[in-house]
């Protein structure tokens, strides 16, 4: 089959930046090696300078879209108009159109081809619009809890159908054997008394690097006789494709502000094939932000080449519960990721090899290249209707988790208090009645509160 996979994020020769672009690598080989003809449309920069390939893939960066996120289309009449007709001809050449985490609002130029589109976050403009304003003949999601948020949100905003939406959990290959350490260049060899924090994620406010500075700085304190070493990437000089991402600069002027400048270490953005003996050189890695995971490859990464990790229960990576080498703590509560850091520190080998073999079992590499060529070369499936499932009955919405009396909203950041609420949510498997006959007036008022707000949501049906 010819696939055209495009791309409105850039892709480069030599660099990958960011989860979902891996993603897209991968599955683009792998589709390749199953005798599939796929080539790549993305967004061209100036760094790009010509037609190129990756794994044998063709990639044409010709789409001039701005490059990065977020307005991505927010460029020239011109500039608009050319992208649309470089989008026709890849639909043209195609027998189908996969759109990479879909943010492609020049429709029209793709209109007629059968469109299967993947979903990598629900918490920028560009994804949210695509899911609730875009067609597609099927839709690609990397976890569950990808899954419930689009059909919720769809069904909630009033659409009457919706297409299939397929889960393809992200996979990741683990080595047979711990890689050896391996420090970026630049940074100080590793000494007998260094514990060494690794944050590898954007350097952005809601990656969490604020609070693994904080915890960074609390770790020392609690551990005097360990050189605590906090080290971070920056991006590329010159990279715009994140507009929130911190510079340089400004990450040492954060460090200073929270004086923990003698433990943070900056180093050069890494690319995949250096990853794994990056995280086997650390002690633990932080995932203690509140940004929305769609997924959330960093943890098992870590855990797969050596290093536990501690992450906040946000998004999906609630889906670690239980894992063995992840520690989960309440987003925003440094004295817990502190503690969960002292815990890290004394696992043991044979508990990280039960985390590595239960990653290989859930997280498998090759199940998510087959899920990916069946979903984006199979069957696509047809479209569903939305239907409330009960009039009386509202359930807990899936950004949402209760804890004890409290319930932590990933879109709001925060936990709010439901005395009465809460706790029977979690006797009744996340539902409750708003029959008033039922509950009487203090819980009914945290009901409507929580429908207000959009903790609580009704119950639908997709058949």
């Amino acid at each position: 089959m010819r696939i055209a996979a495009i791309s409105v994020a850039p892709v480069f020769p030599n660099q990958v930046i960011g989860g979902s672009q891996k993603i897209l690598a991968d599955v683009a080989a792998g589709l390749k090696r199953s005798g599939h003809d796929i080539q790549i449309w993305c967004t061209g920069t100036e760094a790009h300078s010509g037609d190129f390939e990756i794994d044998g893939v063709p990639v044409h960066p010709v789409l001039r879209l701005r490059g990065a996120f977020p307005a991505t289309h927010q460029i020239t009449p011109s500039a608009l108009a050319q992208t649309a007709n470089r989008l026709s001809a890849a639909a043209e050449w195609a027998d189908r159109v996969y759109l990479h985490a879909d943010a492609v609002y020049l429709r029209h130029a793709i209109e007629g081809a059968e469109i299967v589109r993947s979903i990598h976050d629900f918490v920028y403009e560009e994804a949210l619009l695509s899911t609730l304003t875009l067609p597609a003949d099927s839709t690609i999601v990397p976890s569950e809890y990808l899954k419930r948020c689009i059909e919720t949100t769809v069904a909630f905003s009033g659409r009457e159908s919706i297409e299939p939406v397929v889960s393809v959990p992200n996979g990741i290959k683990v080595p047979p054997t711990l890689p050896e350490p391996r420090l970026p260049e630049g940074i100080s060899p590793r000494e007998e008394s260094d514990l060494i924090l690794l944050f590898p994620h954007r350097p952005e406010p809601t990656k969490g690097i604020h609070e693994a500075m904080l915890t960074a700085g609390e770790v020392q304190r609690r551990i005097p006789d360990r050189n605590v070493r906090l080290l971070i990437p920056t991006y590329p000089t010159g990279s715009e494709l994140d507009a929130a991402a911190g510079s340089a600069a400004q990450i040492s002027e954060l460090a200073k502000d929270l004086h923990v400048e003698n433990l943070v270490e900056l180093h050069d953005w890494l690319n995949p094939v250096d990853m794994p003996g990056y995280y086997a050189a650390g002690d633990v890695t932080l995932c203690l932000g509140a940004f929305i995971e769609s997924f959330g490859l960093v943890p098992i990464e870590s855990v797969a080449n050596g290093a536990p990790a501690v992450c906040a229960r946000v998004g999906a990576l609630r889906q670690y519960e239980g894992v063995q080498g992840i520690s989960m703590v309440a987003q925003a509560d440094i004295s817990a990721a502190v503690e969960a850091v002292s815990t890290m520190l004394e696992i043991t080998d044979e508990d990280i090899e039960i985390g590595r073999s239960t990653i290989a079992s859930r997280f498998s590499f090759d199940a998510m290249i087959s899920g990916y060529e069946n979903a984006i070369a199979g069957d696509l499936g047809n479209t569903r209707d939305i239907r409330y499932a009960s009039d009386d009955i509202v359930e807990l919405a899936p950004w949402c988790e209760v804890s004890g009396d409290l319930i932590y909203d990933d879109y709001a950041g925060r936990s709010q208090t439901f005395t009465l609420l809460a706790p029977k949510l979690s006797l009744n498997q996340s539902r409750i009645r708003l029959d008033q006959r039922i509950v009487d007036e203090e819980l009914r008022a945290e009901i409507m509160n929580a429908v207000e707000q959009g903790i609580l949501v009704r119950q639908f049906a997709f058949d």
